[in-house]
């Protein structure tokens, strides 16, 4: 592919090549822990009643655009070597880790949270059939191990295609088949989450250069740059969908209209917010990684947040489970009374928050503990599987590599 029509400087390369340095950086388990964090903070968040008027909840929806993009990039940052794998070592290598934490804990997240509903408020246990479609469909609190799983797979199908043919791929088909499928979580996650993570994949060394720019002015204001941008699509989103459409807007709703029925289906306001969502995600990712290496160079807040995003999957599975079995089972329904006008403190939300999420985490200690035993260590860390023959390098075309200006735009 040459894209030398407007630009000149546009030229075909080849091959793309796994990183091969061994020094770990910081910054991407800053990212992880930070994400992390917030997901933990958001379920507390969600768990008591009020709780979403706090400090802290409105600190962590301000984060809200970086948690789970920030993620993905960070996990398509370490899956570049996808690309060289043939498929038994993408399954064997990769896929067998995310497929065995994800079909043995959802039925049991699923099944405990039921459980709760069942005891406390008289709710109906669903039957079996309940727990194949929510795990067949990733509407459960796991739902990012099937993502991880669906990104991979992906991202290893692209591992041939030309660079405009990925691009297509990732933000073009989806939406195809949004008119049919709009109340699809499968469908609305890959729209928002797979281009981040296609660009941790592709971009690696660019990310990795702006990682290290990180406390240069031009970075920095970069970064600010394109939050705000983020910020200001949000806010004219919000204008568009309160005022009453003028002659501009009802042309623009008809034409979507015609589109969405020769897709077969419709295009509802809130389908079509994820185009906003997913652009807010991707300019805010910028500022993630600043965010995140700056936080590095923090040592005591790096510390933390590094032990977190080396944890992340014990921390997510586990704390799920420790707001329902030590918090929902216990104190919740038997103990808990909110008052943010009492003067005890034993009824004040923040009191509460920290039970919640020290109980949370707590949960996801214990789930490490219980790992320690040898077959139940498998479920979060299974043995790996043997490989029936050593893997072959599988290089992208000449198309799917680019320079600017005689320089290597990375792909990997």
């Amino acid at each position: 592919m040459n894209n030398s029509g407007n630009n000149p400087g546009i030229t075909a390369r080849p091959a793309i090549t796994a990183p091969t340095g061994k020094t770990r950086m910081d910054w991407p388990d800053v990212a992880k822990g930070l994400s992390i964090l917030g997901v933990v903070i958001l379920h507390v968040t969600l768990a008591i009643p009020g709780a979403e008027h706090t400090f802290v909840a409105e600190l962590n929806h301000i984060l809200d655009p970086l948690r789970m993009p920030l993620f993905f990039l960070v996990s398509g940052f370490f899956s570049v070597k996808v690309l060289t794998m043939t498929f038994e070592q993408l399954f064997k290598r990769r896929l067998w880790f995310f497929l065995v934490p994800y079909l043995v804990w959802t039925p049991i997240e699923l099944y405990t949270s039921r459980l709760e509903g069942v005891i406390f408020h008289g709710h109906v246990m669903p039957d079996w059939f309940y727990y194949v479609a929510k795990v067949a469909d990733s509407t459960n609190m796991y739902w990012f191990l099937y993502f991880l799983v669906w990104f991979n797979l992906l991202l290893w199908g692209t591992r041939k295609l030309p660079a405009w043919m990925i691009v297509t791929l990732v933000m073009v088909v989806p939406w195809l088949f949004m008119p049919m499928f709009g109340d699809s979580e499968l469908l609305r996650r890959t729209i928002i989450y797979l281009p981040a993570f296609f660009i941790g994949a592709y971009f690696r060394p660019l990310i990795t250069r702006f990682a290290e720019a990180a406390d240069r002015p031009k970075a920095v204001v970069l970064a600010v740059a394109a939050y705000v941008a983020g910020l200001g699509i949000a806010a004219v989103e919000e204008v568009l969908t309160t005022r009453v459409p003028g002659p501009t807007q009802l042309w623009f709703i008809g034409f979507k209209d015609e589109i969405a029925i020769l897709l077969g289906g419709e295009l509802s306001a809130f389908a079509l917010g994820h185009i906003s969502g997913t652009l807010i995600r991707l300019l805010s990712l910028p500022a993630g990684v600043v965010l995140a290496v700056w936080l590095s160079r923090a040592i005591p807040v790096a510390r933390v947040l590094k032990f977190l995003g080396r944890h992340t999957l014990v921390i997510y599975i586990g704390h799920a489970l420790g707001l329902t079995l030590l918090f929902g089972f216990t104190v919740r329904e038997t103990l808990m009374v909110i008052d943010p006008d009492s003067p005890n403190p034993m009824h004040w939300t923040g009191t509460w928050m920290i039970i919640a999420f020290t109980l949370g985490m707590a949960g996801a200690y214990l789930l490490h503990l219980l790992t320690r035993v040898p077959l139940l260590k498998w479920t979060l860390a299974p043995p790996r599987l043997p490989e029936s023959r050593p893997g072959e390098r599988v290089d992208t075309p000449p198309a799917s590599r680019l320079t600017l200006n005689n320089r290597t735009l990375p792909r990997a």
